[in-house]
């Protein structure tokens, strides 16, 4: 791999591009909105012989099947089945959590250990012709007996219970993990996690939402914040995937890309939601408490009512803010959830409104012309439903959590960088690319430390034409700011170096525009973030401290019996590894997934 910024393929002709798009990209915080406008379609997406296409399906003519919510425990196999994305699709092999594509949603309780064994029955791998040989520790045995893991995305976990890349099973073993649940109500969800093919392991169907309860968000019709339940309390899992007429996934965007390799990003051009192809749901006049997860693997998007209507966010990542929001859109990235209300008591039986999409592709992805994606699903209004009202707060009064600290600076600042490499160990592809974080590879001997109990600022400096959300595993996060750097400048001053040694210096002197506060959804904690292109992205980082999680984050993991662990060191191993070096700690990566295998995700110890 030699030491090309990935970003000077692309600075030359559309450095100046890229501020103009950063200009009109950045958002202020949301104003209150005015009256909805109904938002006129765009045009149909432009067909081009540089991207892969699903068959025309006609949208809105399958039900939105909802999961089941079970208790999390007991025994969960990841299984193989049959499933039909779409009525004029065939059936395709496909994986799930004991059901043929995604999972049930498992609901445990705040202080309540839930204690799940994972079990490997995938198979062969449903996308096997494109297992990357030369991602970390994948061979040719991935494709016939593949590894995986589970990782509860936003859940402060021990070591041995985070799902670790390094460490998987492969058919017919399993993890048990013991989550504590040390933490408030939230929407979190587990997906997996095996380093060098996480993006095709889930994009294959491996995920599922996990509520998290406690004594204010309880999920009873009695629960004290008024907030809808039962049939009334949807999970949304959103996911956009591209089909080959024979009705299974194709991964591939590119047609110039050839087979067996990691792209950079996998951008689909229909959308899926709860494993279909934009389905309709039948809603009642009454409100509605969407669970919504962005499930896709690298694509964000801003979610609006095609009749420009208001809803209300009540909630991010890790739990509620302190009252519901009003606005007639939302911005969310892979990786990230949005807890919301939507009355559609005004809605007619036989009437809908659509969920669709109206973010555009960021810079790089517009160069490559990745098709956009606009419809998500329809709702049809049949007939009345019990009244639910708005609450006004849902924190800081009588029978609610505590309301939500101010945000602030912490004294202790770390400047992270994001970079795009070349990447000649691919010379096979067209673009060789690989995405890292502080110049780094994931492998590298040169971890972060990081100390329980503390509060750090990350200043993330995103020097790619490509949007990150990142995701820190153990901490819980805070948007303080975002503001545009010149990043040509900020190159110059500061070539980066071979790749392989850390380069992160501060962005502040190359600003260009004053900090931008977080639109008022965003202001909670939150475990995933976006950094959008030629910006700095500073968040607060709160690592917990021993008291607050019940153990030491730093022990080291063990490997049980029947697992495979690659080494810290880069060194494949498996079996129990009694002679090999330890690993300890967690990671943080970019959820775009197909930068996170190759090569944008970093080890990090948190000592108590």
């Amino acid at each position: 791999m030699n030491d090309l910024p990935r970003r000077g393929f692309l600075l030359g002709a559309l450095g100046i591009a890229g501020m103009g798009y950063l200009a009109s990209a950045a958002a202020d915080p949301v104003p209150l909105p005015p009256p909805p406008v109904p938002i006129p379609p765009l045009p149909a997406p432009t067909i081009t012989p540089l991207n892969y296409h699903s068959p025309a399906l006609q949208p809105f003519v399958d039900e939105l099947p909802i999961p089941e919510t079970r208790a999390a425990a007991g025994e969960l196999a990841a299984i193989s089945g049959m499933h039909r994305y779409h009525r004029d699709l065939p059936e395709t092999r496909s994986w799930g959590f004991g059901q043929p594509v995604l999972g049930p949603n498992l609901e445990a309780y705040r202080d309540r250990v839930a204690r799940i064994a994972f079990r490997n029955e995938l198979g062969t791998h449903v996308l096997a012709p494109h297992v990357d040989l030369t991602m970390h520790g994948v061979t040719e045995l991935d494709r016939t007996d593949p590894r995986f893991t589970v990782h509860l995305h936003g859940g402060a976990n021990s070591p041995d219970s985070d799902g670790h890349p390094l460490v998987a099973w492969r058919n017919g073993g399993g993890p048990s993990f013991a989550y504590g649940n040390r933490q408030e109500a939230a929407t979190l969800w587990y997906h997996d996690h095996a380093m060098g093919i996480t993006r095709l392991n889930i994009q294959a169907g491996l995920a599922g939402l996990y509520y998290l309860r406690d004594e204010f968000d309880t999920g009873r019709a009695d629960n004290p914040l008024g907030l809808p339940s039962g049939e009334f309390e949807v999970p949304l899992i959103v996911q956009d995937r591209t089909f080959n007429a024979d009705g299974s996934l194709q991964p591939m965007v590119a047609t110039y890309i050839p087979e067996g390799y990691n792209q950079s990003g996998q951008l689909g051009d229909v959308c899926c939601v709860n494993g279909v192809v934009w389905p309709r749901f039948q809603v009642r006049r009454t409100v509605y408490r969407f669970r919504l997860l962005n499930g896709s693997n690298s694509r964000p998007y801003i979610f609006e009512f095609s009749n420009g209507m208001l809803f209300f966010a009540i909630g991010g990542d890790l739990g509620l803010l302190d009252g519901p929001v009003p606005t007639p859109s939302i911005r969310v990235s892979p990786g990230e959830r949005v807890d919301m209300l939507v009355d559609f008591s005004g809605l007619g039986d036989g009437e809908t409104v659509d969920l669709i999409n109206t973010a555009k592709n960021d810079l790089g992805n517009t160069v490559f012309m990745v098709p956009e994606l606009r419809p998500i699903m329809r709702f049809v209004g049949a007939g009345d439903g019990p009244a639910y009202d708005i609450p006004f707060t849902l924190r800081g009064g009588p029978g609610q959590p505590e309301a939500l600290e101010p945000v602030y600076r912490p004294g202790a600042v770390r400047t992270m960088t994001l970079l795009g490499l070349n990447d000649d160990s691919r010379a096979a592809a067209v673009f060789p690319t690989m995405m890292s974080l502080n110049n780094l590879a994931f492998l590298s001997s040169d971890i972060d430390m990081a100390r329980a109990g503390t509060v750090e600022q990350w200043d993330i400096v995103n020097t790619t034409p490509f949007d990150h959300p990142i995701h820190l595993h153990l901490a819980r996060l805070r948007v303080i700011a975002r503001q545009p750097i010149l990043t040509s400048a900020y190159f110059f001053a500061n070539y980066p170096p071979k790749f392989g040694t850390r380069w992160a210096p501060s962005a502040d002197p190359y600003a260009i525009g004053p900090e931008q506060g977080p639109p008022p959804w965003e202001v909670g904690w939150k475990d995933t973030i976006e950094c959008p292109t030629d910006t700095i992205t500073r968040i607060l980082v709160k690592w917990p401290s021993v008291e607050e999680l019940g153990f030491d984050p730093d022990t080291a993991l063990p490997i049980p019996p029947g697992a495979e662990a690659m080494s810290p060191t880069g060194t494949g191993m498996s079996g129990d590894m009694a002679d090999a070096p330890e690993i300890h700690g967690y990671v943080w990566h970019c959820h775009n997934l197909d930068h996170a295998d190759h090569d944008m995700m970093q080890q990090i110890r948190v000592q108590p």
